[in-house]
C-alpha cells in the first residue's frame, strides 16, 4: 500500500488531473461519495439559495475534493521551487515578526484550500512549525501522511490527543501552532456554540485557551485556491498576546466570522464532506476556560 501511495504521487500533475477529472464524476454520480451530507450541509449554510445552485455548488466541491486528494499524493515528489511557485504566501511578516521577538504564534485555518500544500509552504519558511493533527484510522495511511507532511523538515506532527501537554513542554520555543479550528468536538456540552453559517455550531476552545494561558497572538490563514494548481495562503492578526479586555469567545467568535466571511465568498473550496454539524446544542454547556 505504501509503495503504491507513493508510486501515485510519482506522476505529474496532468496526469493526476485527469484521474482527478474521472473521479470527479465517480464520486459525484457512481457512489454519491457522501452526498446527502454535502447537499444538507450546503442547504443549510445557504438557506437562500435555490435547489439549482446547491447543486452546482456541491458539483463543483466534488472537482476541489478530487483535486485535493490526487494533489495529496503528489507532496511526494513536490520540489521545493514547486511548492513556493504554487503556494503564495501573503502578509508572513505578520506572523515573522513575533517570532523574531521569540513569541511564538497561533496559527488557525478552516478546511479550505489545500492544507497539505500549506504544510509545505510552511516548512520551506525555516521557521518550527508545531502541526496539530488527528490520528488516521488506517495505520499505513497515517505513516504516508507523516512522511509526506515532513519531508521538507521544519514540522512538528503533535496528535490532538498528546498536543496539550507538548504544547506546555515547547511553550519557550519560538514557533508557529498550527491548527485546523473548524473540526467538529466530540463532547458538545464542553465545546463553544455560536451561528455559524446560519447554524448553531460547535467549535474547540483549546485555540482560546492555549492563546490566553501562554499569551500568544492569534493569526488566521486564509487558504484559497486562485486556479487549478495553484493556492494562496494570507495571513491575518485576529488577536495580539493580551487578552485581558476580550470576553471569553471572543478569539473565537473573530476566527468564526473570519472564516465565515472566506466560505461565502468561495463556497466550493470547504470541506463539506465533513460531518460539520452531526451534534445539537445541549441545554447546559459547561466550559472551563482556564
Amino acid at each position: 500500500m505504501m509503495f503504491f501511495f507513493k508510486l501515485l504521487g510519482r506522476f505529474p500533475l496532468f496526469i493526476l488531473y485527469g484521474l482527478a477529472n474521472t473521479l470527479k464524476w465517480i464520486f459525484y454520480g457512481l457512489i454519491s461519495y457522501r452526498k446527502k451530507v454535502i447537499l444538507e450541509n450546503l442547504s443549510r449554510s445557504f438557506p437562500e439559495k435555490s435547489v439549482k445552485e446547491i447543486n452546482q455548488i456541491a458539483f463543483q466541491f466534488y472537482g476541489y475534493l478530487t483535486d485535493q486528494l490526487l494533489e495529496f499524493f503528489k507532496g511526494v515528489s513536490l520540489t521545493e521551487s514547486q511548492v513556493l511557485k504554487r503556494v503564495e504566501l501573503n502578509n508572513p511578516e505578520i506572523v515573522q515578526n513575533y517570532l523574531n521577538q521569540g513569541i511564538p504564534v497561533i496559527l488557525v485555518a478552516g478546511h479550505q484550500g489545500n492544507w497539505e500544500w500549506a504544510i509545505h509552504r510552511l516548512a520551506l519558511t525555516k521557521n518550527t512549525n508545531d502541526i496539530v493533527y488527528q490520528k488516521l484510522n488506517n495505520p499505513a495511511f497515517n505513516e504516508f501522511s507523516k512522511q509526506v507532511r515532513q519531508k521538507f523538515g521544519n514540522i512538528v506532527l503533535m496528535e490532538k490527543r498528546e498536543s496539550v501537554i507538548l504544547t506546555r513542554d515547547r511553550k519557550k520555543i519560538p514557533r508557529v501552532v498550527c491548527l485546523a479550528a473548524d473540526q467538529a468536538p466530540q463532547k458538545p456540552e464542553s465545546a463553544y456554540w455560536t451561528s455559524f453559517l446560519n447554524q448553531d455550531t460547535a467549535f474547540f476552545t483549546g485555540m482560546e485557551r492555549f492563546a490566553r494561558e501562554y499569551q500568544y497572538p492569534v493569526v488566521f490563514a486564509e487558504l484559497i485556491r486562485k486556479k487549478r494548481g495553484y493556492y494562496s495562503m494570507t495571513y491575518e492578526l485576529l488577536a495580539e498576546p493580551s487578552f485581558e479586555n476580550l470576553p471569553n469567545g471572543e478569539i473565537i467568535e473573530r476566527f468564526a466570522r473570519r472564516l465565515e466571511k472566506s466560505i461565502i465568498k468561495f463556497p466550493e473550496q470547504y470541506l463539506w464532506s465533513h460531518r460539520r454539524w452531526k451534534h445539537k446544542k445541549p441545554e447546559q454547556i459547561s466550559i472551563k476556560w482556564n
